[in-house]
């Protein structure tokens, strides 16, 4: 839930120093009475001088600071035991916020002329101050900050223009709280934003699906086309090794070897032919015949080996 954010944990030491920073930040003429304790901001309402005197118990800001307000006033926000209830936010905020309030709606003075009832402010017998009703009262009344756990709901200018009376009645009822919340302007546009980002993830998820049959035959034509692209490198595998097989055997030293191999063969057939000749198998014109045409292959078949190897040779000298 929203509200969670108002009710962050500090450090008590950290929190406090940066409470009292916002009080001079967010305030003119404040006077340092007594260090980390006690403060005096001067301000004008009315014509009138007036002075806020911020004490900060020892516990603050997990226990409630006091403020008092000189010359006494009657305004709405005091209740029948000199206390206002508002929100406690940061210090500074608070204190800056009751200014306003009181620039806005000057309060009159007590005793002044047109004024409410007067409050009385005394010590009891615990020794502790407190206010009865009366036409007479003392330069000081109290302020205290009753919800401290919503530690930064003054942050929203929206709740500058609200009484006291509708500040307490949000302040009992986290739900109110809630639905307050959620009703302002940059949580209502957060809550567009994302309702238009919602949108617009539907559409493009129903888009998508629209196209979803494309995709599905597109998937099918890769599909095909990588059986294609197998088939073909099968192929390509095996032109290549016949590629190999055909390069090697028609490379210029593989001629030369098989043209000396085959006159080495010419020359075994025509000794084969003589022996034939002398053991008196074939007859004289057979044996001229078969013979020449034996020496006559075989001799071919060296000049063209050492022609070939001349020219390989001359081939190796040029840097081929």
């Amino acid at each position: 839930m929203l509200s969670r954010i108002f009710r962050e944990t500090e450090n008590a030491a950290v929190n406090r120093k940066r409470q009292i920073d916002t009080l001079k930040i967010f305030n003119d003429h404040v006077t340092e009475i007594q260090e980390d304790v006690e403060y005096r901001v001067e301000f004008s309402a009315g014509g009138h001088g007036m002075t806020i005197q911020v004490s900060l118990p020892p516990e603050f800001p997990l226990e409630k600071p006091v403020l008092k307000v000189s010359p006494q006033i009657d305004h709405p926000w005091v209740n029948e035991q000199c206390k206002v209830f508002t929100v406690h936010s940061d210090l500074g905020r608070v204190v800056q916020a009751i200014i306003r309030e009181f620039e806005r709606r000057p309060p009159p003075l007590v005793g002044d002329a047109g004024g409410g009832t007067s409050t009385t402010h005394h010590t009891g017998e615990n020794g502790q101050e407190s206010c009865t009703s009366g036409r007479t009262s003392p330069p000081y009344m109290m302020l205290a900050f009753a919800q401290q756990q919503q530690q930064r709901v003054l942050s929203f200018p929206e709740l500058l223009d609200l009484s006291a009376a509708e500040l307490e009645h949000l302040s009992q009822s986290e739900d109110r709280l809630d639905e307050f919340i959620d009703k302002l302007p940059p949580v209502l546009k957060l809550n567009n934003a994302v309702e238009d980002m919602i949108s617009k993830n539907e559409e493009l998820a129903k888009e998508n699906l629209t196209k979803e049959p494309q995709l599905e035959k597109l998937r099918y034509g890769v599909q095909d086309k990588l059986e294609a692209l197998a088939i073909l490198k099968d192929s390509y595998e095996s032109l290549s090794q016949e590629y190999q097989r055909l390069s090697d055997k028609y490379a210029p030293s593989s001629i030369k070897e098989s043209l000396r191999l085959a006159a080495l063969h010419s020359d075994e057939e025509s000794e084969q032919i003589a022996e034939q000749f002398l053991s008196g198998k074939i007859s004289v014109e057979q044996f001229v015949s078969m013979y020449l045409q034996k020496r006559t292959l075989s001799q071919t078949r060296k000049t063209k080996e050492e022609k070939l190897g001349s020219q390989l040779k001359e081939l190796e000298r040029a840097g081929y």
